[in-house]
């Protein structure tokens, strides 16, 4: 008996197979996270690009409304990924310097900084309220400056995520902005008093 176990201890035959199928699943999910990863990244770029083209053809005009904005994007994403879904937002602004921010006050009473009744503001987006946000939806119109905002969700055709818990479904975003053209003259935004 004492023979026989040392002669099992000494034995490395096979060690070989052992280590690499203790190794080996670490191994693959690594590698697939790694091209889980590159593939995002892929895609991310793709609709970066798409949705500069698309924006481009909204400045000069041959493409005006969010539908064919976004029927650009999804036409050129949807070569790598069929079935993502794809939206695009697009906000218009009146010029670069209120992008994102809140319609200007003129004039302020108390409490100060602040719109409240009967503060003037200038009306930058038309619609004859104050707003937190300047922008209007849409592409705007002539001189108007145009905040895009694309969003693709796919399947993940890896299946890390769902063997790590998470969702299977990956959502990338990408954003750009373009000044329309001046093909016609911009309209000076009126001062509202409330």
């Amino acid at each position: 008996m004492r023979g026989w176990s040392s002669r099992l201890l000494r034995e490395n035959r096979g060690v070989t197979i052992v280590e690499f199928a203790i190794v080996a699943p670490c191994l693959m999910l690594i590698m697939m996270g790694l091209l889980s990863l590159g593939l995002r990244a892929y895609i991310g770029i793709q609709l970066q690009g798409a949705l500069e083209q698309a924006a481009r053809q909204v400045t000069v005009g041959t493409t005006t409304t969010t539908a064919m904005v976004t029927a650009s994007v999804k036409a050129q994403v949807n070569r790598i990924m069929p079935r993502a879904s794809v939206t695009v937002v697009p906000t218009s602004y009146y010029d670069f310097a209120h992008v994102g921010k809140p319609e200007p006050i003129t004039t302020d009473t108390a409490p100060l900084g602040t719109y409240n009744t009967g503060d003037c503001f200038q009306d930058l987006n038309g619609n004859g309220t104050w707003d937190a946000d300047a922008g209007s939806s849409g592409t705007g119109g002539s001189d108007d400056i145009v905040y895009y905002t694309a969003t693709l969700t796919y399947a993940d055709p890896l299946p890390v995520k769902r063997l790590l818990g998470f969702p299977a479904t990956t959502t990338v975003s990408g954003t750009t902005m373009m000044k329309n053209q001046p093909y016609a003259s911009q309209s000076e935004p009126a001062i509202v008093c409330s």
